[in-house]
């Protein structure tokens, strides 16, 4: 397996990363670097070849992590379930997308030739076969899980200190006592050829859909949950994760991003609710940089499966530069759950009245709103359009939320031009 590590300082005297690696050197179409204390994957090419990077370069992670925090942290203790009772559920409930399939297959192939079967075996008193050479269902059920909190804002125009899109995020979730799930956090940089996009996602090994990612055309999409409508279906659900990554990867050179966006999320089926927050530059939104797209399964909704909530929707936040997000409707319907999510909207709400935010605000806004409800906030990242800087901010531990970490400033610029250099274009 290769492993380049880049440092990367503000000290001009320190010594210059090494040249890029050309590409014919690569046996496979990735490379895992290293900027702050954070490790940063580089995927490019087909969906297929870019499965076969990551499970190359990933596959060694992927056994503590599913033991750790999948199979004994989320089963056993969220779950009354047992483990093949829990795999057999949501994975007969689920039709994965053949373009996904693509993907989940070549890192399925390139684990397989890259690690042993040691490195892909776990124990664990909760799984029957104990112990257990993980399958290929094991890898579709890590990409087909996901419940998390979250709380999100998107300013611009007079609520913004640049007037341009600022985006923040906090990512609520559970974390495994090991601390596997934070530690295992990279930012993810795609260059995918299949999807005509190019994106960064803070995600974990093997997990390869959007929670939070961001385009090279500086569109944010953050994932929050929601007791949606009820579904008209509950068989052939699209794994959430990857509907949201497909969404935004069709807003990527779209005339029209939110229509783009909404017109994916229409096609794929959902189970449970969603507030998909879509953050975009002033000029590509015609004047906006925000929608919140609120999400379910109800597709015989008058609204169809997707509700559009625009700037001045939200009862809580009636300007027309703001769009917050957390883990209630408030367009699609009103009366579900908690109404404020937990104060976390008229906490932020009142941050964005106060002033313009700029990007150096976002993270005492975050912390002001961090662990949603009975989750520690695992990632937040503060995304400022103005400058294509990222700050991304991992829980240092289980019990330490994010924000109280120190950020790795990411600009994406650079990000992506090193993508560029690997990937030869």
């Amino acid at each position: 397996m290769l492993l380049f590590l880049i440092g990367c300082a503000p000290d001009p005297g320190i010594e210059a990363p090494p040249a890029p690696v050309e590409q014919e050197e690569l046996p496979y179409n990735g490379s895992l670097e290293r900027q702050g204390d954070r490790d940063v994957l580089y995927l490019w090419g087909t969906r297929a070849e870019i499965g076969y990077a990551e499970g190359a370069l990933t596959c060694d992670r992927v056994g503590p992590l599913f033991k750790a925090y999948l199979l004994e942290h989320l089963v056993g203790e969220y779950t009354d379930f047992t483990y093949e009772l829990a795999r057999a559920f949501v994975l007969g409930s689920t039709t994965f997308d053949a373009r996904d399939l693509e993907e989940l297959d070549g890192y399925w192939q390139g684990a397989n030739e890259y690690c042993t079967d040691e490195q892909l075996t776990i124990e664990s008193e909760l799984i029957a076969d104990s112990p257990h050479r993980l399958v290929w269902e094991d890898l579709l059920f890590a990409n087909a899980v996901a419940d998390f909190g979250c709380s999100s804002f998107t300013v611009w125009g007079d609520a913004s200190a640049t007037g341009e899109m600022v985006h923040g995020r906090n990512f609520d979730w559970a974390i495994d006592p090991a601390g596997t799930f934070v530690a295992d956090h990279m930012l993810k940089v795609y260059d995918s050829t299949d999807e005509g996009a190019r994106f960064v996602s803070v995600m974990v090994p093997a997990m390869q859909g959007c929670v939070t990612c961001v385009t090279d055309e500086s569109l944010v999409l953050t994932m929050h949950n929601v007791s949606g409508l009820t579904p008209d279906e509950t068989i052939g659900i699209s794994p959430r994760m990857l509907s949201a990554r497909a969404a935004l990867a069709a807003t990527s050179g779209a005339d029209d991003p939110v229509g783009a966006a909404e017109t994916v999320l229409e096609g794929r089926r959902q189970l449970v609710g969603n507030n998909l927050h879509l953050a975009m530059p002033v000029a590509r939104g015609d004047g906006i940089g925000g929608v919140v797209l609120e999400v379910d399964g109800a597709g015989s909704s008058p609204d169809g499966q997707v509700t559009v909530r625009r700037a001045g929707e939200d009862a809580q936040e009636t300007r027309t530069d703001v769009t917050l997000a957390a883990n209630h409707y408030a367009k699609r319907r009103s009366d579900l759950g908690d109404d404020d999510s937990n104060g976390r909207i008229a906490t932020l709400a009142a941050f964005i009245d106060e002033a313009p935010v700029a990007a150096g605000d976002g993270r005492g806004m975050l912390d002001s709103v961090k662990n949603g409800y009975d989750g520690v906030t695992a990632h937040s990242i503060v995304f400022d359009a103005a400058t294509s800087e990222l700050q991304l901010y991992v829980a240092p531990g289980f019990d330490v939320p994010a924000p109280e970490a120190e950020p790795v400033i990411f600009d994406l610029n650079d990000v992506f031009g090193r993508l560029a250099e690997l990937s030869g274009d």
